[in-house]
């Protein structure tokens, strides 16, 4: 962990944890913030750019305000990255029976989700396994996946879908790769 905190503090914004850096037991923006930095820069021309969806526990949403996770948070927010969270069901993945989120993060959102993330509920688009494994008792069934792709592709409000405006700051900062540029 010495080098990670030795790069924030050295390059910072240059390097790939700028934004800061979460508590010491959860990884999960490291890896985010380090995704980030390999993402291709967008380019106008030919509307390239990336996207990464990374499943998240509750954590990232939920620290406080001026923790390192909320610092994280803040910036991908500003650089208007954060397209969308969907909340999955429980009891998804094995071993494991905690709340878990897919956070979309784009450098290259259509023109509509700009400024704009998308909250999607699907927490009750399950069946129940016929035999568990460990904690996993859901899985998402292929009728619950169609049914959830309308909620986030149509980026229309509904009663499992909803859009939040946000202000994005153009002083925020970005690696100098560029992948957000």
């Amino acid at each position: 962990m010495d080098y990670v905190r030795k790069e924030h503090e050295t390059d910072g914004y240059d390097g790939r944890f700028g934004a800061g850096l979460p508590r010491i037991n959860d990884g999960s923006f490291l890896f985010l913030q380090h995704m980030i930095s390999k993402m291709k820069p967008y380019s106008h021309a030919d509307q390239t750019g990336s996207r990464i969806g990374i499943v998240f526990n509750g954590s990232p949403s939920s620290r406080d305000a001026g923790s390192g996770e909320s610092n994280i948070r803040k910036w991908i927010i500003e650089n208007d990255w954060l397209e969308g969270i969907v909340a999955l069901p429980d009891q998804l993945f094995y071993n494991t029976g905690i709340n878990t989120y897919i956070w979309i993060v784009t450098n290259r959102k259509a023109r509509q989700r700009k400024g704009k993330v998308q909250l999607v509920n699907a927490v009750d688009f399950y069946t129940k396994m016929r035999k568990s494994l460990g904690n996993k008792r859901n899985e998402l069934a292929e009728q619950q996946n169609r049914g959830n792709r309308p909620h986030y592709g149509d980026f229309a409000e509904s009663e499992h879908s909803k859009i939040s405006i946000t202000t994005t700051s153009d002083t925020a900062k970005s690696p100098s790769s560029g992948p957000c540029a």
